[in-house]
């Protein structure tokens, strides 16, 4: 990170909808209560020809990686493998 800045990645997701609503706290639940975080977003769509806009919620985080093993800390990582 950058000093003072703070940077949210939430593949998936909008950048505005991360940036607005996900704060530190989020990602701390999601990893020690192992929950996952939905955020509702606006999206504009297009369906033969049709323009139609569509509420959608997905999931911005989440505890599971399938390309790492999280240790009982929480904190420390391994890869698969290794």
């Amino acid at each position: 990170m950058h000093e003072g800045k703070d940077e949210k990645k939430c593949e998936g997701v909008k950048k505005n909808v991360a940036k607005s609503s996900i704060h530190l706290d989020d990602y701390k639940r999601c990893l020690f209560t192992r929950t996952e975080e939905l955020r509702t977003m606006n999206v504009i769509r297009s369906r033969n020809h049709h323009i139609y806009t569509e509420e959608i919620s997905k999931i911005a985080l989440s505890s599971t990686d399938d390309k790492r093993i999280i240790c009982d800390d929480k904190t420390h990582t391994f890869a698969y493998g290794k």
